[in-house]
Formats: structure tokens, C-alpha cells, sequence
């Protein structure tokens, strides 16, 4: 099993051989401190921001796979779309693609050709922990803790262009709002083990998280960027 300091150092040796490709535009980045002392990332978007990454074949769902972030919606009327968060995407379609209705009153995921809705109101100007836990169908989705959805689908391995943070394909339906501490799984993470460690640090060395050695990525979204882990 890894221990949090080697997790440490693949981080260090990761943000070298990943880094960020184009950012549009002037995203922020604020913090969030919990009870603890942690302080979250969160990426301040504006709708002509996106973070693009090269591609990497350890961004392909697993078999089993989780992935997790902290969202707040920022709009409030319409913009005739339904802004992305996450998308990681390429000539056949996405692997995975994260965006939220519209209307502010659900979550959207697609994959391939399968696309479902998540009813949830994201319209308090809150930030919320959402969760997706692909056990390769179903798949269940978590806001705040509580599931929402087991959704008869799983994330398909697609050939990907990039992975991109606030739009789709890099600059279609551009998000308003924050976007944090995401982290991507190669298994499936227990749900009270994502409630535990949502707002601390997976990589303490004092109190690491349990499944650290399937950490596939971490945002780091102070530097406007975020980090693959090698094993």
C-alpha cells in the first residue's frame, strides 16, 4: 500500500509531467476552511474560463472508479445550456461529463451515448460535495453525503482530447460558479469514508485516507491545475 508521503512525492513528480494546457480567460481560485483547519480548493469560474489537460490514459474509468468535487452554481437565469463542470471527452463522445441542469435543480451525467439526470437543488448559492461511485452499473451518485441516484449506467473508457474543467471539449457551455477539491478514484470508495474525508486532507500523513493508493488524481486548483498520480 502506498503511504501518504510516497503519494506525497508522485505529486511532486506528477505536476511536472501533467500540467495545465490553455486556461481562457481569468479564473480565481478562494479558499474554504473546515472546522479542522483544511482548506479546500476552490476555482472561481466565470463561463469563459476552462482549465484543458492533455490527455492520459490513467484519466480512463476503472472498472470501479469514484469521483468526487465541491460544486457551487453561480447563475441565475438561464443560459440556454446546461453549464459542464468536468468533462473528459474526445471524437467518440465523453468518458465522463459532469454539468448541472440549467435550471439549477439537477445533476447531469453522461457517458457515451448514456446521459441521466440527478434531481437536486443547486440554487441556495451553496457549495456541494457530490460523488459519483461507478460500481460498473449501477452507478450512484451522492450530494452532500445523502445519495440522490443509482443510475442504471457506467463510465465507459472512451478515446479522450482532454480533460477540462468548466466546459465541455474545452470551451462549449462554460460554467459559472466553483469547482473544488476534486479527486478521482480507481475504486469504489465507500460512502462513509467520502463523508469522512471530504473536507480534509487525503494526504496527511497523520490521518491518511484509507484508499490512498487508488488515488488517480487531485486538483490543486490554488495554482490552477491538477495533479496524476503515479504508482
Amino acid at each position: 500500500m502506498a503511504t501518504a508521503k510516497a503519494i506525497t512525492a508522485s505529486l511532486a513528480l506528477g505536476m511536472s509531467a501533467f500540467g495545465l494546457v490553455a486556461c481562457s480567460g481569468g479564473a480565481e481560485s478562494e479558499t474554504v476552511t473546515a472546522e479542522s483547519g483544511y482548506e479546500l480548493d476552490m476555482l472561481e469560474l466565470d463561463g469563459t474560463e476552462t482549465l484543458a489537460f492533455e490527455p492520459d490514459p490513467r484519466l480512463d474509468p476503472a472498472d470501479q472508479s469514484t469521483i468526487e468535487f465541491w460544486v457551487k452554481a453561480g447563475w441565475s437565469e438561464d443560459p440556454g445550456f446546461d453549464p459542464v463542470m468536468l468533462s473528459n471527452a474526445g471524437p467518440d463522445g465523453a468518458s465522463y461529463l459532469l454539468a448541472i441542469d440549467r435550471e439549477r435543480d439537477g445533476l447531469i451525467v453522461s457517458s457515451g451515448e448514456q446521459t441521466e439526470s440527478v434531481p437536486f437543488d443547486f440554487a441556495d448559492g451553496k457549495a456541494h460535495h457530490v460523488a459519483l461511485i461507478d460500481l460498473g452499473n449501477p452507478l450512484a451518485v451522492l450530494v452532500d453525503g445523502q445519495v440522490a441516484a443509482q443510475l442504471e449506467m457506467t463510465l465507459m473508457p472512451l478515446p479522450s482530447d482532454g480533460l477540462y474543467i468548466g466546459s465541455a471539449y474545452g470551451e462549449d457551455d462554460g460554467f459559472v460558479g466553483a469547482i473544488g477539491g476534486l479527486r478521482i478514484w480507481d475504486a469504489a470508495i465507500a460512502t462513509d469514508v467520502l463523508e469522512t474525508y471530504r473536507l480534509r486532507d487525503v494526504l496527511s500523513e497523520s490521518d491518511p485516507h484509507p484508499d490512498l493508493q487508488f488515488l488517480a488524481l487531485i486538483s490543486n486548483f490554488a495554482d490552477q491545475d491538477v495533479v496524476l498520480i503515479d504508482r
